[in-house]
């Protein structure tokens, strides 16, 4: 039987996308991969910079004057972090505002805005 080359290259050719089809399709599941890992450890660190913000306004809103600047330094820290955002700025700015305003508070009959 006479070898048809064109049936040899043709074969060789359907080989030879199949492998870099099996190539590509593997490079942009690892990117993808990739991609959805880095997305989950985002989320992951900017839960933990919101569990630490609930824990410097809770100092903040002590009645320990230590404490309270204790929060408050720790809010200057986590603004400066770069996964606080738009959002957590506006945050960081009015509960530090309302603090400050509370502490500063001259009409404060307790005693405590001092």
């Amino acid at each position: 039987m006479p070898v048809n080359w064109w049936q040899l290259g043709l074969t060789a050719l359907v080989g030879l996308l199949t492998v870099a089809g099996a190539y590509i399709g593997s490079r942009l599941g690892a990117k993808a991969n990739d991609r959805a890992t880095k997305q989950r450890e985002l989320a992951a660190r900017r839960e933990e910079w919101w569990r630490r913000f609930t824990w410097a306004a809770e100092l903040a809103m002590d009645q320990s004057k230590a404490k309270r600047t204790a929060g408050l330094s720790l809010m200057l820290k986590l603004a400066r972090s770069e996964l606080a955002q738009q959002d957590e700025y506006q945050l960081l700015d009015v509960f530090h505002q309302r603090v400050l305003d509370e502490i500063l508070d001259p009409t404060d009959e307790t005693g405590q805005g001092q």
